[in-house]
């Protein structure tokens, strides 16, 4: 499934993040290693949740992205904050010139890592273990980079790297029937109402809240990777 940002799917993406906590999870999991560095590029950045979380240890975050609605998302979202650190720029990552401590990739651009490492101290790359959607009924999938293909690639290019594994929730929750249906449908449009009422009696959650009293489960298995750039 490709990613079309809009204020639906922004809005949905935000509520699953700040429920699940997923990328602050993500982001726990890697501070360790980013001791001491003090300039982040988020390649393919998205909405930058990660960043947000990450924004207190580094003097300085460029979020690199080529969708105009993503880095609006994240100049409503610094300013809401009081954050001046993170900077929205939109730019094609073929393009990317410029040096960094870190660089962040998550779902995006791990197919061939190596490219990145010129630009920077340390990469790190989220990269999901399946290929498919875990979480709405699509008919006609998009086959993304998998944990495996990067091993392939990283194992045959002879370049050295640090793998973890991790499992953390990243499901989703809604305010309401109403907006569960739009959401599925936004994501399957072909989906019928049969088939739709059948997912949703089989996936949706009643959770008891006042915020969001339904909720799809999702556990997402990622796996982390961890390359040495080439500046120093």
């Amino acid at each position: 499934m490709q990613f079309t940002w809009n204020a639906d799917t922004i809005r949905w993406y935000i509520n699953a993040n700040d429920y699940s906590g997923f990328y602050k999870n993500v982001a726990e999991t890697i501070t360790p290693a980013l001791t001491g560095y003090k300039s982040l590029c988020d390649i393919g950045c998205g909405l930058g949740l990660f960043d947000f979380e990450v924004a207190p240890l580094f003097e300085k975050i460029d979020c690199v992205d080529i969708n105009d609605a993503a880095l609006s998302s994240i100049r409503d979202r610094t300013a809401k904050l009081g954050i001046s650190n993170i900077f929205p720029r939109h730019k094609n990552c073929d393009e990317l010139t410029g040096r960094w401590d870190v660089i962040y990739m998550s779902f995006f651009g791990s197919r061939e890592l190596d490219r990145f490492l010129p630009h920077c101290q340390k990469l790190f790359a989220i990269v999901s273990v399946t290929s498919e959607s875990e979480m709405f009924p699509i008919k006609q999938r998009y086959k993304k980079n998998t944990v495996n293909d990067s091993l392939k690639y990283l194992v045959s290019s002879d370049i050295p790297y640090k793998l973890t594994y991790k499992q953390f929730e990243f499901g989703q929750p809604f305010t309401s029937l109403l907006d569960a249906r739009q959401c599925v449908q936004s994501y399957s449009p072909d989906i019928s109402d049969a088939e739709l009422d059948e997912f949703l009696h089989n996936k949706l959650k009643e959770t008891g809240g006042e915020v969001y009293p339904f909720y799809i489960p999702r556990t997402k298995s990622v796996g982390i990777f961890e390359l040495d750039g080439a500046f120093k």
